[in-house]
């Protein structure tokens, strides 16, 4: 099929303003995002000064902490892992997960995890600007969901 110069220039006008129209959302109350016209709201939306997420972290008996690597989490990979800890944290079973890690925990005896005494879920509290900016990668703030000493075998 052949178009002409004016059927051309009225398509494209009409694909620019259905690719543009997303744009209006950003000034909506309560926006809808949809596929495949999106009005990109993880650019757009204000973000807190903080994040905050969640992570396990362990001590020895000095109280040197430790970040437990995901891997002691759960199977999958980094981002499935890190919804499963989450997942783990918001629910009543919080105390459970940490149980179930730190007797992973009590099975290695290499450094630095044959000196743990305790294992704690927390959610720590970001600053994201500094963290990326400065390199300042230590938390705001952290909160204790759930701990558990690591009992050995």
């Amino acid at each position: 099929m052949k178009y002409s110069k004016h059927q051309a220039l009225i398509l494209c006008f009409i694909t620019t303003i259905l690719v543009l129209s997303p744009i209006f959302q950003n000034w909506v109350d309560s926006p809808k995002d949809s596929f495949p016209l999106s009005y990109y709201p993880m650019f757009s939306k204000e973000r807190k000064t903080t994040y905050g997420m969640y992570y396990l972290t362990a001590y020895d008996k000095n109280e040197n902490k430790y970040i437990i690597p995901y891997r002691f989490a759960g199977s999958g990979g980094f981002n499935q892992v890190r919804r499963q800890i989450a997942k783990a944290a918001k629910s009543c079973n919080a105390q459970e997960f940490v149980m179930k890690v730190a007797e992973k925990v009590a099975d290695r005896d290499d450094h630095p995890y044959a000196d743990l005494s305790r294992i704690e879920l927390v959610k720590g509290y970001y600053h994201l600007e500094n963290y990326f900016k400065k390199n300042d990668t230590l938390p705001v703030h952290e909160r204790v969901i759930a701990l558990c000493s690591i009992e050995r075998r």
